[in-house]
């Protein structure tokens, strides 16, 4: 069964687009099925040969800036021109398309893929829709509004293109998300994790004087978006008033929106010995040995990017028994502080990143008891799902020509 991973993101080892891809092949090559992927033209030698990925596309997925409808079309004339050329290889055509970062122009591009090839049999689809139309702005945001109008086209096509709603599965990490895109799309959402790196089936635990000298941790690819620009004024504060406490900030800034801002990491150096900085790309041992170590994880998200999205690091700090600290109007947060395993920040400044750490250090144990027996219920349903998938496929029936026309009148029963 030819299944196909499209990501135009995937260019470089770390990040959530690596090991989503990864982890994705490893769960396929579990159930006996190779899934090779198509990237982006940055894709480095390295990506290349691990992920069996082909170098394809030459628009940034968040290279956007939403200037204009004619803008819209133009990536997709070009993302679809790009795509169509991958697939006319000999056996390239997929049973399975699995796209782990779907927003309007890959799915309009696929959709117009699609169209151009109603004799084909269309792919079953399994889709992650992680942020809202507008990359950089809640889905409610009002200046994202003007986007609504591109999603509803791009994925609306896309079902139709398609042919039947079974072909197509589509998820978001959070209720909130997921919600947005019921109301704005002609088909369910569901709400799962994405794929992340395997992680150990059972919390891990913590060493006997966490309580004492608690290790906390920001960790990640060091877009604006994630908050380390807080680091250099909230870091000295906790330093000053939990005189005990170790940090670990890993941010990797190639290759991220923030690349200017390295001074961030350098001066965060300077505070000394209890505050290790790493700054290179962690192997899959390197970073789940970090959070092993982890007492409190640090996820000062912006409000405005993540009040809907998930979080990669929120779903792994669950599922190891990790307590968080994140700002209160991030959605992938909501089960933490329900739970009684998340501190929430009221303010979302330096201040407010410490006043919440102090609070959080101040019953940490408490918060650690309640993290531990979230995650013996926290659910990674990654396999479930691909399983599913490659059952749909296999048990659809044949490609005939009353199907192909259904495609070719835009019919999505």
């Amino acid at each position: 069964m030819k299944t196909l991973i499209v990501d135009p993101a995937i260019h470089s080892r770390g990040g959530h687009h690596y090991a989503a891809i990864d982890r994705l092949q490893a769960e396929l090559a579990g159930l006996g099925i190779d899934a090779p992927c198509l990237g982006s033209i940055a894709a480095t030698p390295d990506v290349a040969r691990a992920l069996d990925c082909t170098a394809v596309f030459t628009g940034p997925v968040y290279g956007r800036d939403y200037a204009s409808p004619r803008e819209f079309e133009g990536r997709v004339a070009q993302t679809s021109r790009e795509l169509a050329r991958a697939l006319k290889h000999p056996g390239s055509w997929p049973d399975i398309l699995i796209l782990p970062c779907c927003d309007q122009v890959l799915a309009a591009s696929v959709a117009r893929v699609l169209r151009r090839h109603p004799l084909k049999p269309p792919p079953q689809v399994l889709m992650w829709l992680l942020y809202g139309p507008h990359h950089q702005l809640a889905p409610y945001n009002p200046a994202s509004i003007p986007c609504h109008d591109e999603a509803r086209r791009g994925f609306t096509a896309l079902l139709a293109a398609l042919g039947d709603r079974r072909h197509l599965t589509a998820y978001s990490e959070t209720e909130a998300m997921a919600a947005f895109y019921r109301k704005l799309l002609p088909f369910d959402v569901g709400v799962a994790s994405g794929a992340g790196i395997a992680l150990p089936s059972s919390p891990l635990e913590s060493p006997s004087d966490t309580t004492d000298h608690p290790h906390l941790t920001i960790a990640g690819f060091a877009n604006r978006s994630k908050g380390y620009r807080l680091l250099p004024e909230a870091i000295p504060r906790l330093l000053q008033r939990h005189p005990t406490s170790r940090f670990t900030v890993h941010g990797i800034v190639a290759g991220s929106d923030a690349e200017d801002e390295s001074w961030i990491f350098d001066d965060l150096e300077k505070l000394g010995p209890r505050v290790d900085i790493r700054r290179g790309v962690l192997s899959d041992e390197d970073y789940i040995d970090l959070l092993s170590r982890t007492d409190l994880l640090l996820l000062p998200y912006d409000p405005e990017s993540y009040s809907a999205r998930g979080s990669g690091m929120s779903n792994e700090a669950r599922r190891m028994g990790i307590p968080i600290v994140a700002p209160a109007d991030c959605a992938f947060a909501w089960p933490a502080f329900e739970e009684g395993h998340g501190v929430a920040m009221s303010r979302y400044s330096p201040d407010g990143l410490a006043e919440a750490t102090v609070d959080a250090l101040s019953r940490l144990d408490t918060l650690k008891a309640r993290a531990s027996s979230a995650a013996v219920t926290a659910k990674d349903s990654l396999r479930d799902i691909l399983e599913a998938t490659v059952e749909a496929a296999r048990a659809r029936p044949h490609h005939g020509a009353t199907h192909a026309l259904r495609r070719l009148l835009g019919a999505a029963p």
